[in-house]
């Protein structure tokens, strides 16, 4: 029974532990109907602007996203279905290698999240190689979008893009379809050279990228590197979940204690005849006495007695006690 109620014990506590602390990579694929990831490099900052938009097949559904190492958020945000971006929560995590991962619900199915980091420059030439990694998202329909400077020359895209032209102030627009993706990874490699290193548009003018409005519930909610520091997992919920774990597991040892006290107590006296009290007459009883304790032979005529004898069959003599 102890060895019982331990296993039981530990049980809850692992439970509570579970509830409190959920692995970081736990979930699977996130299932979407459209992707579009967009690389515009050198577009109103020198650095890489990474914008991933999709669609969830399930609404609620949770989004892990990896992000890279020098990265710096720009929007997390959700579309209202009208076009306009709203703010939305989100939390940054641990994977199991050490990288960063961005964890969202988005309010509604349309999602969007945007963030700068840097690539390689090497005088003129640029030299960018996006990947997701597989397991992250599946989806029925992926493109892939890049958008390069004006000035820019010698472009080459590895896998090659499906269509390419000029795009607003003569910037260069290449667009790639990979259909349906399911437990693979995304990659894209670009070069291309910018002697010029200008922008694409000035920073000034691009308010429109990445500029999701606020709500009551998410306008306080801070964008960039500020926000990657601030919406770690807030403390007081690990103090307050650690609390609720020492309560179960204090409550489930004092239960077992006290248990085992009572089942180690001595067992109270039966209480004991009230004195005086008349015993309640019967019927007399005559005890035979057991044929160990009779005559084995006859005192009258010396025959032997058969076990169940209580008179000689000879004589007819009654067989006395010894």
């Amino acid at each position: 029974m102890k060895k019982q109620r331990l296993l039981a014990i530990f049980s809850i506590v692992f439970l509570s532990l579970s509830i409190v602390i959920v692995p970081g990579n736990a979930q699977g694929p996130t299932d979407l109907s459209a992707l579009t990831i967009k690389l515009w490099p050198e577009y109103d900052d020198p650095r890489l602007l990474v914008i991933i938009d999709g669609k969830l097949v399930t609404p609620g559904s949770e989004i892990r996203l990896p992000l890279p190492a020098e990265a710096q958020l720009n929007a997390v945000a959700t579309d209202d279905g009208s076009g306009r971006l709203l703010k939305n929560e989100w939390r940054e995590e641990k994977a199991d290698d050490g990288s960063r991962l961005l964890v969202m619900v988005p309010q509604n199915p349309l999602f969007r999240v945007e963030y700068y980091t840097p690539f390689s420059v090497d005088g003129d030439k640029r030299n960018i190689t996006f990947e997701l990694p597989a397991g992250y998202f599946n989806a029925e329909q992926a493109a892939i979008e890049v958008l390069l400077p004006p000035g820019s020359e010698d472009v080459k895209l590895v896998p090659t893009a499906d269509e390419s032209g000029p795009a607003q102030d003569q910037a260069h627009i290449f667009q790639r379809t990979l259909g349906a993706v399911k437990d693979q990874a995304i990659t894209q490699q670009v070069t291309y050279a910018n002697p010029g290193g200008e922008l694409t548009v000035s920073a000034e003018s691009s308010s429109s990228v990445g500029a999701p409005q606020g709500t009551e519930a998410s306008s306080q909610e801070p964008t960039g590197a500020e926000t990657v520091a601030k919406s770690a997992t807030n403390p007081w919920i690990i103090a307050l979940g650690a609390a609720a774990v020492l309560l179960i597991l204090g409550g489930a040892v004092g239960l077992w204690l006290t248990r085992d006290r009572e089942e180690e107590a001595p067992a109270a006296p039966a209480p004991s005849r009230t004195k005086g009290k008349k015993k309640k007459k019967t019927g007399a009883i005559s005890m035979q006495p057991s044929p160990k304790d009779l005559d084995r032979f006859c005192r009258q005529c010396g025959k032997e007695f058969g076990p169940d004898d209580r008179f000689c069959r000879y004589c007819g003599a009654q067989r006395r006690s010894l």
